[in-house]
């Protein structure tokens, strides 16, 4: 069979924001799979991309090399349309690598071609209310959401990434969560048999933040750091589960937003709503720190996509950002343990649902009412 023949086998529709068809399988967007797309806005090809100069194109290309012979995670992204990705069998071979770093920013640019952006944040429905959170990677967001699911039975729209609306809509972008050890805690020991357990101990050190701040570290050195990433991967696959896998959670489709917490870890403790504007610069500085995995630093400014570059890209999801705030309340949460879960909970529940799961005491409660300076009153236990 040919590339172009392996190239119709998948496709994958994101809710009509952007199609694509695929030669290898997505982990990442198996909720997004569809029988055929047509007019397809990405495709990706598997085929060898060898490591000499490269073949002069019709269209404008983006040419990436590691110089490993056989052994190479060479690519190009042929901008057209559709924006056509040529990857080696090594990328194909972990196509988390293959998602990650190279189909999501070109989905990102394509989302914001839509009117839409790709938000670091994971959305969650509680009681009947949109729930976003949002935090640099690796601070304690997957668990946080998955104990709101657990105690509050609500729906799940997406963990790591959100696509956000200007009139302040949240659309699912469900991908499986990466777990780690910590993570683990929020988990009933019965949905995860104990070997997988055990092998999250190796796991998640080497996909930590720790480790991924190697890779970036390796990443500006003169090395093949995709095909060492890929090898790696291929070898120690990500710990990714289906959010069913882990918690009872119903799959959401679209909400309307009416909250966003900011939580991070650190000292004073802080419970405090937040101005628009600097909750725009928050969420533009959280997402990207999510990108900050090469290629992308060298690869974005060469992009343009559906008339935008980066440039581009970055204003229209600014925009996106200041309009969709201008309906929700942003508050920041700052905790030195992982408390972050009550405090949410107490925000949003009803009054009568508001304190602590089953009877515990979980952590710090907060009064979701506004004080008259803009701050949320701090209850004791958050008190500095």
């Amino acid at each position: 069979m040919t590339d172009s023949g392996r190239a119709r086998r998948l496709s994958y529709d994101i809710d009509g924001l952007a199609r694509i068809r695929s030669a290898v399988r997505l982990p990442e967007l198996e909720l997004f799979r569809v029988p055929e797309v047509d007019q397809p806005d990405l495709v990706i090809e598997r085929r060898r991309v060898v490591s000499g100069a490269p073949v002069r194109r019709a269209l404008p290309t983006y040419v990436y090399r590691e110089r490993l012979g056989a052994v190479t995670a060479n690519f190009d992204v042929e901008l057209g349309p559709p924006v056509r990705v040529l990857a080696t069998p090594l990328l194909a071979h972990s196509p988390h690598v293959l998602y990650t770093n190279i189909v999501e920013p070109l989905l990102r640019f394509v989302i914001a071609g839509r009117g839409r952006m790709l938000l670091h944040a994971g959305c969650v429905s509680l009681f009947g209310q949109g729930i976003l959170l949002s935090a640099k990677t690796d601070t304690g967001k997957t668990a946080t959401i998955l104990r709101l699911l657990r105690e509050c039975r609500g729906s799940f729209l997406s963990d790591d990434m959100t696509i956000i609306s200007p009139d302040g809509t949240a659309s699912r972008f469900p991908k499986p969560l990466t777990i780690s050890a910590h993570t683990l805690k929020a988990v009933a020991a019965s949905r995860l048999p104990a070997h997988r357990r055990a092998a999250l101990s190796v796991q998640s050190r080497l996909h930590s933040r720790s480790g991924r701040s190697v890779g970036k570290w390796l990443g500006e050195k003169p090395l093949p750091i995709m095909a060492m990433n890929s090898l790696v991967q291929a070898l120690i696959p990500p710990p990714k589960y289906m959010v069913q896998q882990l918690v009872p959670a119903e799959m959401g489709q679209t909400v309307q937003v009416r909250r966003l917490f900011l939580i991070e870890r650190g000292s004073p403790a802080l419970a405090a709503g937040v101005g628009r504007e600097e909750a725009v610069e928050q969420l533009l500085s959280n997402t990207a720190d999510a990108y900050e995995f090469p290629p992308f630093k060298t690869m974005a400014p060469q992009l343009e996509i559906g008339g935008l570059d980066f440039a581009a890209v970055q204003e229209a999801e600014r925009r996106v950002l200041t309009e969709a705030l201008s309906s929700i309340e942003v508050v920041r949460l700052r905790v030195a343990d992982f408390s972050w879960p009550s405090l949410v909970r107490s925000a949003v529940a009803p009054a009568d649902l508001a304190g602590p799961a089953n009877g515990r005491q979980d952590g710090p409660q907060l009064d979701a009412r506004r004080a008259p300076s803009g701050r949320l009153p701090v209850p004791e236990e958050v008190q500095p």
